[in-house]
């Protein structure tokens, strides 16, 4: 989820170990098998948040951008509203090193890391970002996620991003689960639907508009 604030302090400041730049990323790293749909199991945050206020159903899609940039769709149930699904989107910015990413959250214009550290491709991915970094490498403010290519999770693959996890200096406790209950791909498709005829209906009732007008200055 990324529109929650997610912070980051480590206890262990000045450990090389928790530098930023020591994390590796996914060996041989391959972005066009990383493609399509992942469903967030859980994301890394040190505030607090009630269940009742967490995003339901949420998904990431990479989806190749011509010239190799990646557009990231993001969907999920507000708590506010679980009967209609949202979506926005985001780009992700290749960079020298595959598997390292910058990423311009909802287009607005701001980057920051996104690093795929581990991945199956076919299972499971963790990810982690840093919005800043402090002066000794660590990070001060850090982001993670743990993703699925299914509603779940097996346990021994859990456990296996859990221990990616822990190599990243990130504490499990402060990890929230996204409840995955209601895909909203049928309910975005409806709606994407939904707007098309409106689009429709308005262009015609607009060209109808014109065409009386136009009857009407004739002699």
């Amino acid at each position: 989820m990324f529109d929650c604030p997610c912070y980051q302090v480590f206890s262990g400041v000045g450990s090389q170990g928790c530098r930023v730049d020591s994390f590796p990323v996914q060996d041989h790293f391959d972005t066009d098998k990383y493609l399509g749909k992942w469903y967030e199991m859980k994301w890394y945050s040190e505030v607090y948040f009630d269940e009742s206020e967490l995003f339901q159903d949420y998904t990431h899609e990479y989806i190749r951008k011509k010239g190799g940039n990646l557009t990231v769709l993001h969907t999920g149930r507000d708590p506010i509203n679980l009967v209609d699904c949202f979506q926005r989107q985001s780009t992700l910015y290749l960079t020298e090193t595959p598997g390292k990413f910058m990423i311009d959250e909802k287009n607005q214009g701001n980057l920051s890391d996104f690093l795929v550290i581990r991945t199956d491709y076919s299972n499971y991915s963790v990810a982690y970002g840093c919005t800043t970094q402090q002066q000794d490498g660590t990070c001060l403010k850090a982001r993670a996620w743990v993703f699925s290519r299914k509603t779940t999770l097996a346990d021994d693959l859990s456990q296996e991003a859990d221990d990616q996890l822990e190599k990243l200096c990130l504490n499990l406790t402060s990890f929230l689960v996204t409840r995955q209950t209601n895909d909203c791909t049928d309910d975005i498709k409806r709606s994407t639907a939904t707007r098309a005829r409106l689009t429709i209906h308005l262009m015609c009732f607009t060209i109808l508009v014109f065409l009386l007008q136009l009857t009407l200055l004739l002699p």
